[in-house]
């Protein structure tokens, strides 16, 4: 935080502080002092005209009367009030000699207002222009006194406005400051749980493989079975934490279509009343004319289903659940004050309750992974940071309003949809037999790289398996055709998965591209949905999930084709 009595205090200008209506002086800056030749401990808290009076030697002397009447003017009138030049004469110390020594200035008193609107304190700015008065007086340089006292009162202008806006132009810099640190903490944790999770898809993509493999031996021994069910059970489960940390990192691949929320609120309402037990009661409030949406349904969906799940826990004797819709315009006013915003038109969802409330200690807190107030073995804190990445990633907004003792209301802000976008169809149901056309295979990860291609090889298909872009691209320019290009989208070796998709379409523009990851970035995936020429098999995957998708691929135009379009 800026010291800002050293700052006002080490001004070049020449600075008076003043209560009013008393005019007493409460600060003064080093500049006035010395300009003044006196020293601060001797005149603060003393009346301005106590310390300056009038040269009891020159019957003329109007500067106190002059001064004190613009000092009125400026708290009758509540605004500034620029002086004409006066001759206010100035004490000489006893080194000096004592007496009066003439001067001249040129004021300016300013009102400062506090964050109420409370008049406060009145800043007496003032130039000492005795060099240029002098100087007139003596018939010299007529116009160059013109121009430099023009220049002295807009440079005086300029800076008194400056100085009145640094008090508030400090508050809101440190509000701003905070809420940058909060956005910026929470886009680290995002990159630090979407590497995490592309490591643990690729270790889970080779274990769900095998649990298929070790189910299909051991199906006529119901012990080993059993075992083999808990295994993939725990994978399953792990899957799970990964999928919520890759939504929280915004990473996951979105397939958005326009949609009525209002429909998904009320298909929402109806999931939850069986399971929320009659002490629940659930409400709802749609706007008529709700504007459609441009998102991923099922993962809005799941994102309203976890809001209800906590807002339920937040009320374990029972309460009201309100869903509510409506359209909203976030003006500019309301981006500036919350950085992640885009000015525009929104539709609005709201899940409330009326539980116990977030205390305000970690309400920044609640979205961050892992974090919980549960007790140990009911809940995972994954919930919420899933529901935060869902948003961001479809350039929406949330906020939450929370009062201790009276309950919470979190509110999704989704950008309206205009009309403009084009709505994504799921394929075509196809089988999971395999075949004998050509795949090129390209992953860097050597566990996942060896599974799937004994997977291929076990479907029947002719498989080459490269390890990164460039080892591919050595494959294709020593002769080897494929039908399918099977690529990884994060890899080592230079290249992404979209940079050797787009090589090898322009050495081969009959092939099909598939792609797979367990953490996207940017390569296939903008404005938080996936490239309309992209079919994508997300990691973890099962046997049949690649048979199956290998087959729809194959049905596709080719990738030149597609890219074309």
């Amino acid at each position: 935080m800026p010291d800002f009595k050293a700052l006002f205090e080490a001004a070049p200008g020449l600075y008076l502080v003043l209560t009013q209506p008393d005019f007493s002086i409460v600060a003064v800056s080093d500049a006035y002092l010395r300009a003044t030749k006196t020293e601060r401990a001797a005149i603060l808290g003393r009346g301005l005209f106590d310390v300056f009076p009038d040269n009891p030697d020159d019957p003329a002397a109007d500067g106190v009367r002059n001064l004190r009447a613009s000092l009125e003017r400026v708290v009758q009138f509540r605004r500034p009030d620029t002086m004409s030049v006066q001759k206010y004469d100035i004490r000489k110390p006893e080194s000096e000699g004592g007496g009066f020594e003439e001067r001249y200035w040129s004021p300016r008193n300013t009102p400062v207002f506090g964050p109420s609107g409370q008049f406060s304190y009145i800043i007496h700015r003032v130039e000492d222009v005795t060099g240029f008065i002098q100087l007139k007086q003596r018939g010299a340089e007529q116009d160059k006194l013109t121009d430099l006292l023009r220049e002295r009162t807009e440079q005086m202008e300029a800076e008194i406005f400056m100085r009145a806006r640094e008090v508030e132009a400090a508050r809101e810099q440190l509000e701003a400051e905070q809420k940058l640190r909060q956005v910026q903490k929470m886009e680290a944790v995002g990159h630090l749980t979407g590497g995490i999770a592309h490591d643990f898809n690729n270790i889970l993509t080779v274990i769900t493989g095998l649990i298929d493999i070790l189910a299909e031996a051991v199906e006529h021994d119901a012990a080993l079975s059993s075992v083999t069910k808990m295994i993939s059970d725990a994978a399953f489960r792990g899957a799970e934490v990964t999928k919520h940390l890759l939504a929280f990192s915004r990473q996951q691949p979105l397939q958005p279509r326009e949609a009525n929320l209002n429909t998904l609120v009320q298909d929402t309402a109806r999931l939850l009343r069986p399971s929320l037990g009659e002490q629940i009661e659930i409400d709802t409030a749609l706007e008529p004319d709700a504007w459609p949406a441009f998102i991923d349904p099922n993962h809005m969906s799941t994102a309203l289903l976890n809001l209800a799940l906590n807002a339920r826990d937040a009320m374990p004797d029972g309460g009201k659940l309100m869903l509510e819709t409506s359209n909203v315009i976030l003006d500019e006013v309301y981006a500036a004050a919350n950085l992640d915003v885009r000015a525009g038109e929104y539709v609005m969802v709201a899940v409330s309750d009326t539980g116990g409330g977030i205390p305000a200690a970690i309400r920044d807190k609640v979205f961050e992974p892992f974090f919980t107030t549960k007790d140990t073995g009911k809940g995972t804190g994954l919930g919420l940071s899933m529901v935060y990445g869902f948003i961001k990633q479809s350039d929406g907004h949330l906020k939450i309003y929370s009062e201790e003792g009276h309950g919470t209301s979190i509110k999704l802000y989704l950008p309206r949809s205009m009309g403009d976008m084009v709505d994504v169809e799921p394929p075509a149901p196809v089988d999971t037999r395999g075949g004998h056309e050509s795949i090129l295979v390209v992953e860097d990860d050597p566990l996942v790289r060896n599974y799937v291609a004994a997977q291929l090889e076990q479907l029947g298909y002719h498989t080459m398996v490269t390890a990164n872009g460039p080892e591919a691209l050595a494959a294709v320019e020593k002769g080897f055709v494929c039908d399918v290009l099977f690529t990884d989208v994060i890899m080592s070796g230079g290249m992404n998965g979209r940079q050797v998709a787009d090589a090898v379409i322009a050495k081969l523009p009959s092939v099909r591209v598939l792609f797979t990851s367990g953490y996207t970035e940017d390569a296939i995936i903008h404005h938080g949905r996936l490239d309309p020429d992209v079919t994508l098999l997300p990691k973890p995957y099962r046997k049949a999930d690649l048979a199956r998708m290998i087959r729809q691929v194959l049905t596709q135009p080719p990738a030149s084709v597609v890219a074309a379009k």
